[in-house]
């Protein structure tokens, strides 16, 4: 959405990824390529992190978009990732039966030194040092929920914390271009790495959009267990529940 708001058209000079690189993630791109290709970049450049904010320095002009989705749909959306990665690695805790990988889940505490391992503890980690700390001034938090519910709002409330100028035509064109349908169908301009081989297939790496994916596959007791450690972690009920279900929690 960023870049094409930036480009003021939905139509890119560039894939998505190469505009606009996972900057953290080992995807198979050496970090020197990923740095350079940024440094070419003579526009405002747009920058894609799974590192809290703070992990990161906050330099002045610098707009900050954090985007969250319920935590056991984020359970569920790795494991369909990485079952889509095209080189297996059976150590890969989310390829475990949902039993074990659930539990390695809710339960494991976060490893600074293995930040890239998602869990429960990272993503409420990442939740409250980003959007709870106040750390970022003028920080924009979205909600993956909030984010489906009208495309069209979405895009301009992006625009708007980004502070770029746009048009209403733009606006729409935009909100058509990002919708689910639409980047599934060019998945190898969207997807992280897409057209590298990285994954088996790059349309899956848009699976469904839905949310609740739990339902109906996790036990009580196992929900019981999540909302146990979720209140350890993100003790304030409000933050937890905007964590899980966005605006709509209110």
């Amino acid at each position: 959405m960023i870049a094409m708001l930036l480009h003021q058209s939905s139509v890119l000079p560039e894939a998505v990824p190469v505009m606009s690189p996972w900057v953290d993630a080992d995807l198979g791109v050496p970090a020197d390529e990923v740095a350079l290709a940024l440094s070419n970049q003579d526009n405002r450049r747009v920058v894609k992190t799974h590192t809290p904010a703070d992990g990161f320095p906050i330099w002045e002009g610098i707009s900050v978009i954090a985007v969250y989705r319920h935590p056991l749909d984020v359970f569920f959306s790795l494991r369909k990732h990485n079952a889509n990665v095209s080189e297996r690695n059976d150590d890969e805790p989310m390829r475990w039966p949902l039993d074990d990988a659930f539990r390695y889940f809710i339960e494991e505490e976060a490893d600074l030194d293995d930040f890239d391992r998602d869990k429960l503890a990272t993503v409420t980690q990442h939740y409250t040092q980003t959007v709870l700390s106040n750390r970022i001034p003028n920080l924009k938090a979205l909600h993956y929920a909030d984010m489906r519910k009208d495309g069209r709002q979405t895009v301009e409330l992006v625009a708007e914390a980004a502070k770029i100028t746009v048009n209403a035509s733009v606006i729409e064109d935009v909100a058509v271009a990002t919708s689910f349908a639409s980047m599934k169908a060019k998945a190898a301009d969207f997807a992280p790495v897409g057209g590298t081989g990285y994954w088996k297939s790059d349309a899956k790496f848009f699976d469904s959009a839905s949310s609740g994916k739990w339902r109906g596959v996790l036990s009580n007791d196992q929900l019981n267990a999540y909302h146990a450690r979720l209140e350890e972690l993100v003790p304030d009920p409000d933050a937890r529940a905007w964590l899980e279900f966005g605006n709509s929690a209110s």
